[in-house]
């Protein structure tokens, strides 16, 4: 079985970041990007290229609206039968976050949650508050807390945090964690893309 394990769908008006205004972004220019981007494109996209079945990834909806964004997808599911799984967000660094995550967890479709821990020394290129945060000891029980629930955690990071994405795997072991972006290209620039 043929499974596209990450793409999103968004409506531009739930993404401040995406109409707001523009900024560098380490992924380059996207105002293409700047429209919704709805199931029925996706599924157009996706046509002859035998994929069976497909993971909706979190969008960065605005904080406190993951279970929103849950919601939609799995109504677009509900509706047309794709996304078959989502992956939600949720700050993992909060100690209530568990119970975050078990509201998320009613939803049928859901099977992991993400986080951006990408930390880089440029503000705009970065998601997280500090570059060690795979060391913090709450975001450490709550991705392993992941895993007795059955839900994985979706790790993105950059190259220079892989020793503590390590760490982080060590601390959750019954937790199965999804490297997303190959480890997270720093650039566009071919020096970006070697790191």
């Amino acid at each position: 079985m043929t499974v596209d394990a990450h793409f999103h769908i968004w409506r531009r008006d739930d993404l401040p970041w995406l109409s707001g205004p523009m900024q560098p972004r380490i992924f380059g220019p996207y105002e293409p990007n700047r429209r919704d981007y709805l199931i029925k494109e996706y599924l157009l996209d996706i046509a002859g290229q035998g994929v069976e079945a497909a993971v909706c990834i979190q969008a960065n909806w605005p904080a406190g609206r993951a279970e929103e964004e849950v919601a939609w997808v799995s109504s677009e599911a509900e509706r047309t039968g794709w996304p078959q799984a989502i992956v939600g967000s949720g700050d993992l660094t909060r100690e209530g976050a568990r119970d975050a995550v078990a509201s998320l967890a009613r939803n049928r479709r859901l099977r992991g949650i993400r986080q951006q821990l990408n930390w880089h020394e440029n503000p705009l290129y970065r998601f997280a508050a500090r570059p060690d945060l795979c060391l913090d000891p709450v975001l450490q029980r709550n991705v392993a807390s992941l895993g007795e629930r059955g839900l994985v955690f979706e790790l993105q990071v950059f190259t220079p945090q892989m020793e503590g994405a390590a760490a982080l795997a060590d601390a959750a072991p019954l937790t199965t964690l999804v490297l997303q972006h190959a480890g997270m290209p720093e650039g566009l620039s071919e020096e970006g893309m070697d790191r």
